[in-house]
């Protein structure tokens, strides 16, 4: 091994233009194997997350939900008798006293939840409650000049400000908050829409109870993505029509998809587009092995002198093929380590940086991808160590040290 370092320091120019070449084409396809993956996990994890039935569970996608006629409408699907709820909820932020503007870092991910989410994905609580009718109403109590908004808090963020339930919460706008709640550690909520795949902890974020014609939420808490639990005696497509024809009644601009087949839809959407990455990916990798193997003949014939004397000295063909490809191997090896940990790091577990939290996406290294990529490694080596072998086995010294 020493001998082999000590050649490859020699050879600097030539073995890091090979690194380059090699960490480029293993990068560049791990990558795209990420991307392949995250589309298959994204559909496991709605499956594991949703407490619902996917299949039995619209996503009502609506586009003019500021529209004066969407409590009308809202009020009549749930009066159809087709669904069990009309749910959704928004990712923003509570400001803290100690907000520094343009700092996301200082605020705190908030999510603001309508009605019945709890149908959808159940909430773990530690301590008090869940949010009940009266949490989402705005009518105050007597003698009381503003109603504070409802607050289940994340363990973290319960024990950074010392808040238990039953306690009043001031942000850095003025808005107070009734803590009715403490989530269990390690508690997950979705991140934007159920089908994105990608899983929020709630562990230093809070959760707010959406109260409909609030001023102090209509600001920040428009909601776009609703869902709905369509009700057992009733079949998907009549739902779906019930909840189209109250949306052409009142003009409001929706699209509603069963959870299920929109997976698969964006299933289908997203492995043909990324498909067509990992087929360059692999092509590439293909013409690296091939120039590879061109680029260390090459190589290897510019040192033809240095071979024969080495031969010539008691050097075995064994001994000079192992120093030679060993010190493509080192090479090629320390190139697909430095791919792995740059993705590894990239992926960053799949976690996904907040202001607060974080959330979990699909999108990091597996071992199915790890493994995989190790056989394509290998693979790529493999011409490159045949051709050398097969060269050094057909010389003689003398044609070397002669310059044959």
């Amino acid at each position: 091994m020493k001998e082999i370092l000590k050649s490859i320091s020699k050879r600097k120019l030539f073995n890091c233009l090979l690194f380059l070449q090699l960490l480029f084409s293993i990068l560049y396809f791990l990558l795209s194997a990420i991307s392949i993956q995250s589309v298959v996990t994204d559909k496991d994890t709605v499956y594991k997350e949703l407490d619902s039935n996917p299949s039995r569970t619209i996503h009502i996608e609506v586009q003019n939900e500021d529209s004066k006629n969407f409590s009308k409408f809202k009020a009549d699907v749930l009066n159809s008798n087709v669904v069990e709820n009309f749910t959704g909820w928004n990712n923003n932020f509570l400001f803290p006293t100690t907000h520094v503007f343009a700092d996301l870092s200082s605020d705190i991910d908030k999510v603001t939840v309508d009605k019945d989410c709890d149908k959808l994905k159940k909430i773990n609580i530690k301590s008090g409650r869940y949010f009940n009718n009266d949490d989402h109403s705005n009518k105050k109590s007597k003698g009381t000049k503003k109603k504070p908004l409802s607050m289940i808090i994340g363990s973290e963020f319960a024990h950074n400000n010392n808040l238990k339930v039953g306690d009043t919460y001031k942000d850095g706008e003025d808005l107070y908050y009734k803590v009715v709640g403490i989530l269990e550690p390690n508690s997950k909520w979705f991140y934007n829409e159920v089908t994105s795949g990608d899983i929020m902890m709630l562990d230093n974020a809070v959760m707010v109870a959406y109260v409909e014609n609030s001023d102090v939420l209509m600001m920040h808490s428009s909601i776009m993505h609703f869902y709905s639990i369509v009700k057992d005696n009733v079949s998907i497509d009549k739902a779906i029509a019930t909840i189209n024809n109250l949306a052409k009644k009142y003009n409001i601009i929706q699209e509603p998809k069963v959870i299920s087949s929109e997976l698969e839809q964006l299933n289908e959407e997203n492995i043909e587009r990324n498909s067509g990455w990992l087929i360059i990916a692999i092509a590439i990798m293909v013409f690296v092995a091939i120039g590879t193997s061109i680029l260390i003949m090459s190589h290897m014939y510019m040192r033809r002198n240095e071979i024969g004397i080495r031969m010539a000295n008691g050097y075995s063909l064994k001994k000079v093929s192992l120093l030679i490809c060993g010190e493509f191997f080192v090479v090629a090896l320390l190139a697909f380590l430095s791919a792995l940990i740059y993705t590894i790091i990239y992926c960053s577990g799949g976690k996904r940086t907040m202001s607060s939290t974080y959330f979990i996406s699909s999108y990091y290294l597996n071992g199915s991808v790890v493994l995989i990529s190790i056989g394509i490694f290998l693979l790529m080596c493999l011409p490159s160590i045949l051709a050398l072998v097969f060269k050094l086995r057909k010389v003689q010294p003398k044609d070397l040290i002669g310059g044959k």
